[in-house]
């Protein structure tokens, strides 16, 4: 499990996590009411890495979280770590949104913590939610991989499905869908040859180009996070692709603990 964080990290449980955060979310009102909700979000964030610290937390301003697999590496960057245990994620945005909630969670899962504050100081009054998993890393080693509708194309294909299984093996599952797809770009040829422009046709006309992963040049893949009806997404890729010079498509759902590979062909 090649995840390291710059700094290290203490596991609390739910009362501890809740003591620390009452105290943060203090300072976080404090500050909005002196303020004001306008300031920009690197402003909030330091005022409150400032006053925790003078308080006497431990405070890691932009925890450094590196995920690596052979060559390939990718860097996150969570807001602050106060004492090693808490992850708080600042915002300045109208309300908090599930992408917020998910890279959170994906912060909770890489350090291995159970528990994170979102806060956002945009709104009238500061907006504040918990974000916590039970997950462990052996726990999201539980995962099922269903290959019944994959088919072996090219050789590009077989090093895709390769790379996938590693990449599951090494970090498990429910970690950000970008990870899995940053790193299969890189172990089947890189961004440079995989990241490439595909022309959208209608009635004989070209209306456009598409960023697509392409394995060959007429074989691409995609990687979605659907968990209700994944078939309407398979429908609708199936849908893009008859207007393209592909041939075929191999998907990659990630519907949390559960990883298909299906085929998809003109």
């Amino acid at each position: 499990m090649p995840i390291v964080t710059s700094a290290p990290i203490k596991i609390y449980d739910q009362e501890m996590f809740h003591k620390v955060d009452r105290r943060v979310t203090g300072f976080a009102f404090d500050i909005h009411n002196e303020f004001g909700r306008y300031l920009d979000e690197a402003m909030y964030q330091s005022e409150l890495s400032r006053r925790c610290k003078a308080a006497g937390f431990d405070v890691v301003p932009e925890l450094q979280i590196t995920v690596s697999l052979d060559d390939f590496r990718k860097l996150y960057s969570a807001d602050l770590l106060i004492d090693h245990g808490v992850i708080v994620e600042t915002k300045t945005v109208s309300t908090i949104a599930d992408s917020h909630r998910g890279q959170t969670l994906n912060y909770l899962f890489l350090s291995g913590l159970h528990h994170a504050t979102l806060l956002n100081f945009r709104p009238e009054q500061v907006e504040r939610e918990f974000v916590s998993t039970r997950l462990t890393h052996t726990l999201r080693q539980r995962y099922t991989l269903a290959f019944d509708g994959f088919k072996k194309l090219t050789p590009q294909c077989r090093r895709l499905k390769e790379a996938l299984m590693s990449c599951l093996k090494e970090w498990g599952a429910y970690l950000d869908p970008l990870l899995y797809r940053d790193a299969m770009t890189h172990f089947v040829g890189g961004k440079e040859f995989v990241r490439r422009s595909v022309a959208v046709h209608s009635a004989g006309a070209t209306i456009g180009q598409q960023k697509m992963h392409l394995l060959t040049d007429d074989v691409a893949f995609s990687v979605t996070t659907a968990t209700h009806r994944p078939e309407s997404v398979f429908d609708h890729q199936s849908r893009f692709l008859k207007h393209t010079h592909l041939r075929a498509l191999q998907w990659i759902n990630l519907n949390h603990s559960h990883i298909e590979v299906r085929t998809i062909e003109k």
